[in-house]
């Protein structure tokens, strides 16, 4: 019979430096299914695959290198004490996750912004629920793929809410001339615009006197405006007024009027 493997296999899949590199890589690889399964949060990929990376080129030198017995332990509590503080080094830009990731880090500041802002308006439940007209609703008003029986976590719902402002946000810049998008949209009078296509609807807010004055170049007249939008049923209602007023504040900031 042809002998396939080393005599001293299990001692190579003990103490090899190149299949410990292995292992590593296999943990690696299935550790972010891992973490969602167990506490339905997405980490960063990129820093998984730099962590693959880095395995990759340890396993190579650990082909290269010699193994002797001396010292072997000092050698070994070397690279753990190095692996350790590996992990510690990338736990904060693993815990980068949606905002970052998903919409890359320039958007970063505008969706923390938007987010603050929409979300204390809106009101979240994790549960799905029927709203008054009957229409199943979820998290922060999320309609489209809500249903009967279903839950979401904060963090589900957080990234649900940060996809429909993308859309909103996306949707009212098409109302916006080349100049406004620009050098008149920082992050937080980007998010007072978004907030306002989010709660009246995208055309109403692109078609409206606050982007018409802001397009022309009236910046604080059309932080303004946003407060025109403050009726319900053809009467004030107190809540708009409060959500129009935190959009202005957001708005206004940078100006003289801020």
């Amino acid at each position: 019979m042809i002998k396939c493997f080393d005599k001293e296999w299990k001692k190579i899949t003990l103490i090899s430096y190149t299949m410990w590199a292995f292992y590593a890589l296999a943990a690696i690889t299935l550790a972010p299914d891992i973490v969602y399964i167990l506490f339905e949060v997405d980490t960063n990929p990129a820093v998984w695959a730099g962590l693959q990376i880095a395995v990759c080129f340890a396993g190579v030198l650990g082909r290269l290198i010699l193994q002797p017995q001396k010292n072997r332990w000092r050698r070994r509590a070397i690279i753990a004490v190095l692996i350790t503080i590996a992990g510690l080094l990338s736990l904060p830009a693993l815990a980068k996750t949606n905002l970052e990731t998903k919409f890359g880090a320039d958007n970063c500041a505008f969706n923390t912004a938007a987010f603050s802002l929409i979300s204390k308006w809106e009101g979240k439940r994790n549960t799905s629920y029927r709203d008054i007209v009957g229409v199943w609703t979820i998290c922060y008003g999320h309609t489209r793929t809500a249903g009967a029986h279903q839950y979401k976590t904060d963090e589900q719902c957080r990234v649900l809410l940060i996809e429909e402002i993308d859309e909103y946000r996306h949707g009212i810049r098409g109302y916006f001339t080349s100049q406004t998008k620009a050098a008149r949209l920082p992050a937080l009078r980007d998010a007072a615009y978004t907030s306002l296509a989010f709660n009246v609807g995208i055309v109403r807010a692109g078609k409206s006197t606050a982007t018409g004055r802001l397009n022309s170049g009236n910046i604080i007249g059309g932080c303004n405006a946003l407060t025109w939008w403050n009726r319900a049923g053809g009467r004030v209602v107190r809540g708009l007024v409060r959500r129009r007023v935190a959009e202005r504040q957001y708005c206004l900031q940078g100006t003289r009027a801020a």
